[in-house]
Parts: C-alpha cells; structure tokens; sequence
C-alpha cells in the first residue's frame, strides 16, 4: 500500500498543473499543535488536490496528503498516507458525489497499519454560505476494526477570496464515540494564487480530550476561493482512519 500510494502521490503532483481539463486545485503545507491530555503532538502535513469537470455533467477529484507526527513524551515518529478519488455532479444549487480512499499509518519501524474509506458527500449553495456533509466508512482488516461516521459544514464567504466556516463531526469506532467540533478561515491574496488558512478543532474520544491548532499555506490554480467551493477542487475529507491519525 506504501509503495501505491507514494507512487499515485507523485501522479498528482506531476498531472496537476499541466492537466489541460482541471478546474482548479492547490498545493499545500501545514503545520497542527495537538494538546491530548498531558501530552502535546506537533504535526507537518503536505498534500494536494485537482478536480475537473462536475458542472451540469460527471466531474472527477483526486486528493492526497502525507502527514509526519512528532510525540512530547517521545516514541517512535508517526507518519500518516491518504489518497482519496471522487466522482461527483454540480449545479448552480447542489452538489452530489461519492469518494473512496485509501490510507496507511506508520509507527517508526515497529509497526504499520492500511485502511479504506467508502462514502458519500453532498452540497447545498446559497448565495454567499455553503452547507454541506458527508458520510463515511472505514475499515483495517491490519486492526480488525470499522469506522462510521458523520461530519457537516458550513463555510461563508465575506469575499470571493475570505472564508470562515465550522465542522461538526460524529464517528463510532467499535462501538466507542468521537466527536469533534472545529472552526477555520482561509485568505487568498489578490495579487498572487497564495492563501494561507488556519484552524481550532477540539475532540473527544471516549473521555479523551484533544485541542488541536492548524495554520498552513496553499497554492491555488483556476480562480478564486469562492470558484474552487462552488466549480472546484474542495472535496477533501478527513474520515474514517485519517480521522484519528489527524486529531488523535
């Protein structure tokens, strides 16, 4: 799995700029402070997304991210693989679509885990606020366990390149709940295809509390914020799997 994500991680990356059918998409990198319990998690993470087509007809998205966590207490470095595809329909009102996803966690060099992500992803356009939600499954036959979950967002625009949003998000794993709540901004600077964003989102695994900060930098192609939400590449899920290795 190692080997196919590094592998499809490198195709995006290659593929991205140059495809001539691309709507939009970005480069990014970020940096999260995880406060859980005692103990503090710093986080680097890179990634990128491309989406094409969509607009009254079938449109496509790929998405990857590689994540590396640096425990307080010591341990061995964590480091995190995701890769996602989505097919999806937009209009001017709604969107509807459906991703798959594959991922890996490794603990140094003791130990490794893969996953897999099904689900399906809507949205709902107002004027200048967008809703929407996603439902997810996940299963690692390496741990012998299932993740179902939820998430909703909301995301207004005070500009064409200003957002500020929220998250809700639900997920039962073995029959234990997470729950998360969260807020975030992105500006894009007028003069350049830069934006920089950031982020709070707190969590609870089973009297498990964690607070996590997020600030990051991306590069965009095909417009402005508000043409990536409403004709772009703005799939991206953290579900299921991902969904601990980012907060937990």
């Amino acid at each position: 799995m190692k080997k196919f994500l590094y592998g499809a991680a490198a195709a995006l990356a290659i593929a991205s700029p140059g495809a001539a059918m691309a709507q939009s998409g970005y480069v990014e990198a970020g940096y999260s402070s995880t406060e859980v319990g005692s103990g503090d998690i710093d986080t680097w993470q890179f990634g990128g997304a491309t989406a094409w087509g969509g607009d009254g007809s079938i449109g496509f998205q790929i998405d990857g991210s590689y994540g590396m966590h640096e425990y307080s207490g010591g341990g061995p470095e964590v480091d995190t693989y995701n890769l996602a595809g989505h097919i999806f329909t937009r209009n001017e009102s709604s969107m509807l679509g459906a991703f798959v996803g594959l991922g890996n966690t490794e603990f140094g060099s003791s130990f490794d885990y893969g996953y897999w992500n099904i689900g399906a992803e809507g949205a709902y356009y107002m004027a200048r606020t967008t809703l929407s939600g996603a439902i997810t499954y996940s299963d690692s036959s390496d741990l012998d366990a299932q993740i179902s979950s939820i998430d909703l967002g909301l995301t207004h625009f005070a500009t064409d390149n200003f957002s500020i949003g929220g998250a809700l998000g639900y997920a039962d794993i073995e029959g234990d709940d997470l729950t998360s709540f969260g807020v975030n901004a992105e500006y894009q600077f007028s003069s350049s295809p830069i934006s920089i964003y950031g982020g709070y989102t707190t969590a609870d695994f089973s009297g498990v509390d964690a607070d996590m900060f997020t600030i990051g930098a991306r590069w965009n192609f095909g417009g402005s914020l508000f043409d990536r939400d409403r004709s772009g590449a703005s799939l991206t899920r953290n579900a299921g799997f991902a969904r601990i290795g980012a907060i937990l």
